[in-house]
């Protein structure tokens, strides 16, 4: 069962939607709304809006909207009940019992059973099994200090040391596996899933242990063995000692491969040191990054996988507008090896002279060729002109391109042509796949030379009547005469009219923030931004009407044969069409 709407109404009158993001952000009051620097994705110039009178937000930069929950959600990382729970908390509310409370308390057992496993590995390094586990710790270099800040530990030579301890702890077998501490074996029960590892508890921003990571001290080929994905952790956002480093003066992240390295670097006074959690870097972590820091240095193994990785990690950062530098370990295989080897001077010295992602990139292809042959010279312009692509700053390729003349012995003006012919190849391409994923949600694409203004006014009569029905939910039972959301050309628009006017004919509908608990996460964004596209209009019911006869008119003259591509600005400009049709 849903939470009480009674519950959810007095949640949203006591959790203020400009009073809760401006704990995050700081907005900027103008006219009815307030407006401030995104922090789901890197910008200059503020996108993000808050409605107060709808207790709605919407970036028209990333296109993230949603109420006050959904706020708490995407910021915190959080799930829709532990979102709900934190502003309960924060409105001296409590959450009341119900179905969807089980998803809550299994959340708040499995952190119960990570805390728990985490004192319980760093009692067994301190035990009389852990003699090898601490002579490990001690060859490494690690001292009491940053085995204590890092809550290091151990998991003994054991299938049920962890388990049996567990559950003297009131803890079942299934919450144990549940929480990916234990495995189910051959004979139906747990065994403990790290066995003779050193343990790295992950910390998440909130200070609660969401999973390990324990790293082998015997001869087994898996390094690492990370926790897998539960309800509290997730790999693919989680970076490894984010919780001290966002915290650092040096307003940076110095993103590394392992765990070691990150506590080495600690331990050595860089603070700002993180690394991901036996996955690449993805989109989610850099996002998240994107909202503590502007530059990052990565520094990766110097082998050719660790090469490789960080060329992959560059073209993510830049994605997220994060500025990228690298730092090329020498004389060590990683920052670990060259601080135990060198001291943490030598470290330094390699932040100094780090260099920009461009520099590295070119640097790194102009040492595979021999530029005074005229074949490697084509082919170093080949690989430089693609990575100057890459670059979204004109000043930077410009700078770059003549570099790369100087060093090819060619026109600088043809290296431009060059770069600009592949950028435009590249967004072609990269049109062609964001038309194909925009097609898909829409279920059909349509022929503009042909139905341009039809469409546009059908689209936008289609996301304006969604605007109308939830002002005037009044309207809903006439206007559900004459039209459906199956009557919408954006499947996903009419999805979402359904649902509304569901609500309102069940007396459930109180506005916006009614709708966050029946819709997708990716339906809340879309329609906080039809709202947010109508917040300056004035509905009247007579437009009911007109959006209605747009939708049934048009849809009436196009078939599902007339498909055809659209460019990004023609789909931008058709949701954002506020005038004309």
């Amino acid at each position: 069962m849903p939470l009480p709407q009674d519950f959810m109404d007095e949640l949203h009158e006591r959790s203020d939607i400009v009073d809760v993001i401006g704990s995050y952000l700081s907005l900027n009051h103008r006219g009815r709304l307030y407006t401030a620097l995104c922090p789901f994705h890197n910008e200059k110039t503020p996108s993000f809006t808050v409605f107060p009178e709808t207790s709605s937000f919407y970036c028209f930069g990333c296109h993230e909207g949603g109420d006050v929950i959904s706020f708490v959600e995407k910021y915190e990382n959080l799930d829709y009940m532990e979102a709900v729970k934190l502003l309960a908390d924060r409105a001296g509310m409590t959450v009341p019992d119900g179905s969807d409370q089980r998803a809550a308390q299994r959340n708040k057992r499995i952190l119960e059973a990570n805390k728990t496993a985490g004192r319980f590995f760093f009692s067994m390094l301190n035990s009389d099994s852990g003699r090898i586990a601490r002579k490990y710790v001690r060859d490494r270099g690690l001292e009491d200090r940053t085995i204590t800040k890092y809550g290091i530990g151990y998991a003994p030579e054991s299938w049920g040391a962890l388990r049996d301890y567990m559950n003297g702890k009131g803890f079942t077998d299934d919450e144990l596996i549940d929480a990916g501490l234990c495995f189910r074996n051959r004979n139906g029960s747990a065994s403990d899933f790290f066995r003779q590892r050193i343990m790295f508890p992950v910390i998440d921003l909130r200070g609660q242990v969401v999973a390990f990571s324990g790293r082998t001290i015997v001869d087994d080929s898996r390094k690492y063995l990370n926790t897998r994905d539960t309800p509290v952790f997730k790999k693919s956002r989680t970076l490894f000692s984010l919780n001290f480093a966002k915290n650092s003066e040096q307003h940076r992240l110095i993103l590394v491969e392992g765990q070691m390295d990150v506590i080495s670097l600690w331990q050595a006074g860089f603070t700002e040191a993180v690394a991901t959690l036996g996955t690449a870097i993805t989109a989610e972590h850099a996002q998240v990054i994107s909202r503590y820091v502007n530059d990052v240095l990565i520094c990766y193994d110097s082998d050719e996988a660790g090469q490789r990785a960080t060329r992959r990690a560059i073209d993510i950062l830049r994605a997220a507008g994060i500025d990228a530098g690298v730092i090329e370990v020498v004389g060590a295989k990683d920052p670990d090896e060259l601080i135990k080897k060198s001291g943490a001077a030598a470290f330094r010295a390699l932040i100094d002279k780090a260099s920009g992602s461009m520099e590295y990139e070119l640097n790194k292809a102009a040492r595979q060729y021999n530029l005074d042959i005229p074949d490697d010279r084509v082919k170093y312009l080949e690989e430089a002109t693609s990575i100057l692509a890459r670059s979204t700053s004109a000043t930077e390729t410009e700078v770059w391109a003549g570099r790369v003349a100087q060093q090819t012995e060619v026109d600088k003006n043809t290296i431009l042509y060059t770069v600009q012919r592949k950028r435009n190849s590249r967004r072609s391409a990269q049109t062609r796949r964001e038309n194909d994923k925009f097609a898909q949600s829409i279920g059909e694409r349509y022929n503009l030379r042909s139905y341009e203004r039809e469409k546009l006014g059908t689209v936008s009569a289609e996301r304006r009547l969604v605007a109308l029905v939830c002002a005037h939910p009044d309207l809903c039972r006439s206007i559900r005469e004459r039209i459906s959301g199956e009557d919408f050309a954006d499947p996903g628009t009419g999805d979402i009219f359904n649902k509304i006017c569901t609500q309102i004919e069940n007396n459930e509908f109180t506005g916006f923030t009614s709708m966050t608990a029946v819709l997708e996460p990716e339906q809340i964004s879309a329609l906080s931004g039809m709202i947010a596209e109508s917040s300056s209009v004035q509905y009247k019911p007579q437009d009911a009407d007109f959006f209605i006869d747009k939708i049934l008119e048009n849809r009436s003259k196009l078939s599902k044969d007339e498909l055809a591509n659209m460019s990004l600005e023609e789909i931008n400009r058709m949701i954002k069409n506020r005038k004309g049709n």
